[in-house]
């Protein structure tokens, strides 16, 4: 019964459309990652996410690209919907530079407040936004390192099997498996 209190303003954020669902669904995920890091990390990692996904946005809507709001799900990240698909690989390559790109400024710019506030929890919160879009940038899809690496030439992918497999042979993960699983049909 205590989950339902979480749950009802969900269903009612749903009435907002595609501004409910990434409210609702970014609301979901604060409540998972609360109870594992605590409110302060957890909102701080989610606003790192939300800067992300924009710069995925801001990027295909720089291509004329039908675009939907940001969609988390806990421990997988969060996504925007491309309605349209680019038809080119500069502009996949384009759009899938965005995120990392402006998630990196704004994961260094929580680096620098936590120099200056001396807070510990927005020191965590910048390197888990650093090493989250550097890992983003592995050449291999569904990542947007993959995205960016067609651009060149998907065999780049080939580089970045390797890395995730090592990756997860150093620390076996959940995610680590289920993009090992995606990979296969590249």
């Amino acid at each position: 019964m205590k989950a339902f209190r979480y749950i009802l303003p969900l269903f009612l954020l749903l009435k907002w459309g595609k501004l409910g669902i990434t409210l609702g669904t970014m609301l979901l995920s604060f409540v998972v990652y609360t109870q594992i890091w605590g409110w302060r990390f957890a909102a701080g990692f989610l606003i790192l996410l939300l800067i992300h996904e924009l710069g995925h946005f801001v990027a295909a809507k720089e291509r004329g690209l039908d675009v939907g709001a940001p969609t988390f799900i806990p421990f997988m990240g969060a996504w925007i919907q491309l309605k349209d698909q680019p038809m080119d690989v500069e502009t996949e390559a384009h759009v899938a530079l965005g995120g990392p790109l402006l998630g990196t400024i704004a994961a260094f710019a929580a680096y620098l407040l936590a120099d200056i506030t001396d807070e510990r929890w927005i020191l965590a919160v910048a390197y888990s936004g650093l090493f989250l879009n550097l890992f983003n940038l592995i050449p291999i899809s569904p990542l947007d390192g993959g995205r960016i690496a067609s651009i060149l030439t998907p065999r780049i992918w080939f580089l970045g099997a390797p890395i995730l497999v090592a990756l997860f042979l150093w620390r076996p993960s959940p995610i680590l498996a289920i993009l090992l699983i995606l990979t296969v049909p590249q």
